[in-house]
């Protein structure tokens, strides 16, 4: 699902990149862009009282908007669907089990360091608001509940502008979420794969 994913956005890019030419620039102009990304979720799951197999990895995806200030900073939000993770097993009897499915709507300042013409690090800072639906048998007890959490986002990765108006960006971010009675909170790290849309 994951390689299919990411196929999919190579192959939205692709006509794009066949008008790429050697105008082509990093990105320094202003004004405002759109993106759409796709990738795997890495869920740090919690491991108190469960002795069994964990499943901390789905596939993720988001949508984003933001603007351009200079060649250097932009302003971008925008929403993150994370995925869903689980934990089970333990003694004999009811196992305990539990699963995690995140959302969050995040805000940030995107930086960018040019290295080549067409290349770019990039780097990104904000807050990041996560809704985590929680569903887990704990001690026998059934419970179902959404775990709100308002923390910091994080992220670093690399930028290739295909033409002044389109451009391929792969990106690790780290998410914190609230995990309710499963345990304290708990990281998400995203790698993506983004296409973006300069306008």
């Amino acid at each position: 699902m994951y390689k299919r994913a990411v196929s999919l956005v190579l192959i939205a890019a692709a006509p794009f990149a066949a008008s790429m030419g050697a105008q082509a620039q990093t990105a320094g102009n202003t004004g405002f862009y759109g993106g759409l990304g796709i990738g795997r979720a890495n869920t740090d799951t919690p491991s108190a009282g469960f002795v069994g197999a964990k499943d901390e990895h789905s596939t993720a995806w988001k949508l984003f908007g933001g603007y351009q200030l200079n060649q250097h900073f932009a302003l971008e939000g925008g929403y993150v669907d994370l995925g869903k993770a689980s934990v089970h097993g333990g003694p004999p009897g009811i196992p305990p089990f539990g699963t995690l499915d995140s959302q969050a709507w995040q805000g940030s300042v995107v930086g960018s360091l040019p290295i080549a013409q067409q290349f770019a690090l990039t780097g990104k800072l904000g807050i990041a608001r996560t809704s985590t639906d929680v569903f887990g048998n704990i001690g026998g007890a059934l419970s179902a509940t959404t775990d709100k959490n308002t923390a910091a986002t994080y992220g670093l990765g690399a930028r290739y502008d295909l033409t002044k108006t389109v451009a391929l960006r792969g990106e690790w971010e780290r998410f914190r979420i609230g995990t309710a009675g499963l345990g304290g909170k708990s990281d998400v790290d995203m790698f993506s794969l983004n296409a973006i849309m300069k306008f």
